[in-house]
């Protein structure tokens, strides 16, 4: 097995190619959070609140070690655009101790953290318990997490789709086995669906390490001592993107506060509708982790333009996506939410959510896109800086405003407004800074 850069040809078919693959793993990914909703649904609503409200608190400390792994990617695929193997093996290692790091820091933060972040989402008393199960088992579980997410998004830089494609596959396919034995054999509800994610990644883990011990990338065994300066590159283009993503996953976990006094049914409609549109979302992911890959390979070939018809040509083609998936969901918002809650108010308000929610599928993949586009070309803090006006300064102070006016559905439609906001700002900002990309090398 060999690893060659994707810097020649047409300049959508590696987009496409790489993107279909990276699509069907985060689709294997998004299977265990379906199946979390799914089974946690049947033991009630009040626990699928729950469930909801835990994973609002924990996204914020995923979504920032999926910006370290970015960290971790954007370097690989510099130097595998470079030609520089070598480099490339020794980026992988370097994250994924960095990722490992902060996996352990949350991990020990687990036995104090969980109830002061469900505190500071006013979570009501009914749903506190279940919650705090769910968060202290997931948060313990991070220092397995973390370093796997590293060494996927490492081999998706160095273009090798098809072995984190194998890595998502197994750690789902035992995420679904697992999940009915710890929550319903066991009897631990919300918290069973924790475990049986910990103990997949911890396999995920294991075989994420064999992957990189037995592939194209394999370390020296030099190449296993850690590298100061590897880990701040990989820091400095990482930590940005990490607070990004805190960023929109605080304005979730702060929209999930102020709909909270709304009760349990509104609470799980929010639950569920975020389920059927992180279905949507997760091929852009893809898209946008291709895209990063691809534009840190060509900018590492030295092929610029390259990089920005790449960059564009992916935002075109997942905006057409989310305009059919738009249609698609606006038709059918009811069915969608039954399908994790068969609770007639919580259908008719997730319907609410979702048709509000479509509004902003064209710039929420333009947004998407380009901040991994940022990444990839190793500059983060300009997608940190949109994604903090979009959703602190313009989605907080609009739901606040709009919700004792208009109820749930102030949030839904303020969370629109930020996401427009969101695509629109990065588009500008992304097309001034790198403009100078499209003359001819």
């Amino acid at each position: 097995m060999t690893i060659e850069a994707i810097t020649e040809g047409p300049i959508l078919r590696p987009v496409v190619k790489l993107s279909a693959a990276l699509s069907l793993g985060a689709l294997l990914n998004m299977v265990t959070m379906l199946v979390d909703r799914v089974f946690v649904g049947e033991v009630g609503t009040v626990s699928m609140a729950a469930l909801g409200t835990a994973l609002a608190a924990l996204m914020v400390l995923v979504t920032f070690a999926i910006g370290l792994a970015m960290g971790t990617l954007a370097t690989v695929a510099r130097n595998v655009g470079a030609g520089r193997l070598d480099l490339a093996s020794r980026s992988l290692v370097n994250g994924l101790y960095l990722s490992a790091a902060f996996g352990a820091f949350f991990a020990a933060c687990s036995v104090f953290l969980p109830e002061h972040l469900l505190a500071a989402m006013d979570t009501p008393e009914s749903l506190a318990g279940e919650a705090t199960g769910y968060l202290r088992i997931s948060m313990a579980g991070l220092v397995l997490h973390a370093p796997m997410m590293a060494v996927a998004f490492g081999l998706q830089g160095a273009g090798r789709a098809r072995d984190a494609l194998m890595l998502s596959a197994a750690s789902a396919a035992l995420t679904v086995l697992l999940d009915p034995l710890f929550i319903f054999t066991f009897g631990l509800g919300a918290a069973g669906a924790a475990m049986a994610g910990v103990v997949s990644h911890g396999a995920g883990l294991a075989l994420a390490v064999y992957i990189v011990v037995k592939g194209p990338l394999r370390p020296k065994k030099e190449d296993w001592r850690p590298d100061a300066a590897l880990i701040r590159r990989i820091a400095v283009v990482g930590l940005p993107s990490s607070f990004e993503q805190v960023v929109r996953t605080v304005a979730g976990a702060a929209l999930v506060k102020f709909i909270s006094p709304f009760g349990a049914e509104v609470v799980s409609a929010y639950t569920c509708g975020v389920g059927v549109l992180m279905v949507l979302i997760t091929p852009g992911i893809a898209i946008g982790q291709a895209t990063a890959a691809l534009v840190g390979q060509n900018l590492g070939a030295g092929k610029n333009r390259r990089a920005w018809r790449t960059a564009w040509y992916a935002c075109g083609l997942y905006a057409g996506l989310m305009v059919v998936a738009a249609t698609v969901v606006y038709a059918f918002a009811p069915t969608f939410i039954a399908l994790f809650d068969d609770n007639a108010a919580v259908i008719a308000e997730g319907e609410r959510m979702l048709r509000w929610g479509v509004l902003c599928f064209p710039l929420l993949a333009v947004a998407m896109v380009l901040s991994r586009a940022f990444a990839g070309a190793g500059q983060t803090v300009p997608a940190l800086l949109v994604a903090a006006i979009a959703h602190l300064c313009v989605q907080l102070p609009a739901v606040a405003f709009l919700i004792g006016r208009m109820g749930p559905q102030g949030a839904y439609l303020g969370m629109t407004i930020a996401f427009c906001v969101h695509g629109t700002l990065a588009a500008v900002w992304f097309h001034r800074r790198f403009h100078h990309w499209r003359a001819p090398a």
